[in-house]
């Protein structure tokens, strides 16, 4: 089944009538066998138990069973009711649907730049390169949209046959023309930027070619605040995403220095065009997570995880307890109750609601290096802040920088040895100046301040209910702005 997908532009929508997204739910269900359905629909959370009646309702009417039991859904548990369905069946409607609910919810393509990206494609010769046309356009459209309605005694009665013949054997279409026909004005937005990466990826064109080409379709996409960008390489090729503009950092991750228990590591370029970096001293006191990103460009808890236990050569959960005691042995390590705080309440509330789609929060990173000290710099300019107290790396490029200022971030001791600190306008204005610059950078840059967590004992691992609340909060609207929920 294909669905059709409202576009519009710049504001948040509701992509998907809840009544649509009920049903595409309801339909995926209703392949379920009548007698495993009332179980299913338990394990789902449809329902709480499996009464004696159930079984014969379920043979009665299937979709009469389901729909009456999610027709009092709201959005939000329509959504988590989703994500439950395609985690045990597949449908590629179901997960359109929930797509255009979450990710692509607020900021759309409008159907006006969809057109006038299609006419860029129209300057292009073979439009899928050396690849067969068909396949291509299963893969992003589905073979199920393409052949549907064909017949043994009607010609060309399925989209598939008549991009054969208008297309492929008698070319009278163009690539707009048979791309409208295929549905991409109306599909999904998913849809509509996977057919834009597979048109500019090294398998269907390289080198120039595909240059030009993503430049072309990302002067069309800037009206509605996209972009094409590369964001990973294969094979030493560049691999282009769809992306927001002005959102996110530019390049790609090459080394993750973080979670640092001591000394501070001594770092060797040994390839300075690649950024190749060798840590000749105190590479106990850190990790290095030197994997690349998956396309998306989120880092998850999951990923490093699975790393974790395979540098250390044991099984998944046993990495998962090992690394997440490792990171905290590094925020213990710093002595801030506010970062043990952060810690503490982001991985308590979010790991078991977010399971394997939880960012990983990651603790002390080496923003950059600087081998030097300030002595032996003297009065030569350096970067301020080489180490953050967190990091989330979220999609399409979204670096979130979290720290927490002790009053040494603000202040000098008093002189006379009293435990006492006068404000220093030039440690302020060190701060703000670095901020700015990570800001100009695409980072996202957040603040706490060491008094916001009076509540909390580090040395007996006790975070207070303030303190948890504060926590809470900020992430709540964190991840809701970004839309992980």
């Amino acid at each position: 089944m294909e669905a059709s997908f409202m576009v519009s532009s710049g504001v948040k929508v509701q992509v998907v009538p809840l009544d649509t997204f009920r049903q595409l739910i309801t339909d995926v269900l209703y392949n379920v066998k009548a007698h495993s359905l009332p179980q299913a629909c338990k394990r789902m959370g449809i329902q709480s138990s499996v009464g004696p009646d159930d079984a014969a309702e379920a043979h009665s009417s299937k979709r009469l069973y389901i729909s009456s039991r999610i027709a009092d859904y709201n959005r939000e548990a329509l959504i988590e009711l989703a994500r439950k369905v395609l985690d045990e069946y597949s449908s590629d409607a179901l997960a359109d649907a929930l797509a255009e609910m979450t990710q692509h919810g607020q900021h759309r393509v409008s159907q006006l730049v969809r057109r006038d990206v299609l006419k860029v494609l129209n300057r292009v010769d073979l439009l899928f390169g050396d690849l067969p046309v068909i396949a291509s356009l299963e893969e992003v459209f589905t073979a199920e949209f393409l052949r549907a309605g064909e017949s043994m005694w009607v010609d060309n009665a399925s989209v598939g046959a008549q991009v054969l013949q208008h297309y492929v054997r008698n070319p009278d279409w163009s690539h707009e023309e048979m791309l409208i026909e295929c549905g991409a004005l109306t599909c999904s937005q998913v849809r509509f930027f996977a057919l834009l990466e597979k048109l500019v990826h090294p398998m269907t064109r390289r080198d120039d070619e595909q240059a030009e080409l993503a430049t072309a379709i990302s002067d069309a996409l800037k009206r509605d605040g996209f972009t094409l960008k590369q964001t990973s390489v294969e094979s030493q090729y560049p691999i282009f995403s769809v992306v927001r503009t002005h959102a996110g950092v530019a390049g790609t991750m090459k080394n993750l220095i973080f979670a640092s228990t001591g000394e501070k590591p001594e770092l060797v370029f040994r390839d300075a065009l690649n950024n190749d970096v060798e840590i000749t001293k105190h590479a106990d006191k850190v990790l290095v997570y030197d994997q690349p990103l998956p396309n998306s460009g989120m880092l998850l808890w999951s990923d490093l995880r699975d790393w974790y236990a395979i540098i250390q050569g044991v099984e998944g959960v046993q990495g998962a307890k090992m690394l997440y005691t490792r990171l905290r042995e590094s925020v213990l390590g710093a002595k801030s109750p506010g970062e043990f705080a952060i810690f503490h309440g982001y991985y308590d509330r979010f790991s078991k609601a977010l399971g394997d789609r939880l960012p990983a929060l990651i603790p002390q990173v080496y923003l950059h290096y600087d081998p030097y000290t300030r002595r032996a710099r003297g009065d030569e300019k350096f970067l301020v802040r080489q180490r953050m107290d967190f990091l989330l790396m979220l999609e399409r490029g979204v670096r979130i920088v979290i720290e927490i200022d002790g009053s040494h971030h603000y202040a000098v001791k008093e002189s006379g040895g009293q435990e006492r600190y006068v404000a220093s306008p030039r440690l302020y204005a060190e701060m703000a100046a670095e901020d700015r610059r990570l800001r100009l950078m695409g980072y996202e840059v957040y603040r706490f301040g060491g008094h916001e967590f009076l509540d909390v004992d580090i040395e007996s691992w006790k975070v207070g209910p303030l303190a948890q609340q504060r926590v809470a909060d900020f992430f709540d609207r964190l991840l809701a702005k970004h839309e992980i929920q």
